[in-house]
């Protein structure tokens, strides 16, 4: 599929790409300066990079064939979700640290759509109810994605807290108990997506439990599980930091594992051996 893109594709990916590497460099030089302002100007390169990320990801789908969801395609969109989140909250919430991890990976992963290439095939069509059932978990992936990037950022500023040498990098980062509200917020609001994803999937798709999917939906499940007992724990023990950055974490690699390695193993290793 890649050496079938349209210039287009290929020149906006590079041009994102770009955008995202200056945005993460001036999120570092504005952090530096004042940890709790936003610059209009990082605000500007950011709808600059998404724009020039969108009509790639765009001309990328929408291909002659049908629609198309590869690996590297469907990993673009949800980095692109991320960064539109984000450029949405960063006004509002303390996420300004967050860009510093999805930017550089919203990077790569616009130019991997390009340069990638999987044995996923087009389809002509979708029904609207697995539209909605692919909406829901492109959505969840992107809100799961930030939580786990804010357990690791959480996780870093326990350390430092232990550490004198480290007070200069604490000041690019909220206070603890902020960084913890915003970590289970993201997480509430990443397993009511995950519920959706999954229900939807149960309701309108006919085999969840089919041979090609069986693997998806288990860790799906398990992760889901996962992010509940987590959720739990926090409502009814009080579980905080460390326990939380722990539990994110393994959530989101089952979630990770489920849905890219299946991916992986079927465009990729399996297509390979076919060819």
């Amino acid at each position: 599929m890649a050496s079938t893109l349209p210039a287009l594709a290929t020149i906006a990916s590079v041009a994102a790409a770009a955008l995202y590497l200056a945005g993460t460099a001036l999120q570092i030089r504005y952090l530096r300066r004042s940890p709790t302002q936003t610059s209009a100007t990082l605000v500007t390169v950011l709808l600059l990079g998404i724009a020039a990320h969108a009509t790639a990801t765009y001309q990328q789908i929408d291909t002659d064939a049908g629609l198309y969801l590869g690996l590297y395609t469907a990993a673009s969109l949800i980095i692109l979700l991320v960064v539109v989140f984000l450029t949405l909250a960063i006004t509002r919430l303390p996420v300004g640290n967050l860009l510093l991890v999805a930017l550089p990976v919203a990077a790569v992963a616009a130019v991997a759509s390009v340069i990638g290439e999987t044995g996923f095939q087009a389809r002509e069509t979708l029904a609207p109810t697995l539209i909605a059932h692919i909406l829901f978990s492109l959505v969840a992936y992107s809100i799961l994605f930030m939580a786990a990037c804010q357990s690791v950022l959480l996780a870093c500023q326990e350390h430092w807290l232990r550490q004198p040498s480290s007070l200069q990098l604490l000041r690019w980062l909220p206070p603890l108990e902020t960084m913890e509200t915003l970590l289970f917020a993201l997480l509430w609001a990443g397993i009511a997506t995950l519920t959706a994803a999954i229900a939807t999937g149960f309701i309108f798709l006919d085999d969840m439990f089919a041979q090609h999917v069986v693997h998806h939906t288990v860790l799906a499940l398990a992760s889901w599980a996962v992010y509940a007992l987590l959720l739990a724990g926090r409502h009814f023990f009080g579980w905080r930091s460390s326990t939380a950055t722990y539990w994110t974490l393994i959530a989101f690699a089952l979630l990770v594992l489920g849905y890219f390695g299946s991916k992986f193993v079927l465009e990729v290793l399996l297509a390979g051996v076919d060819a």
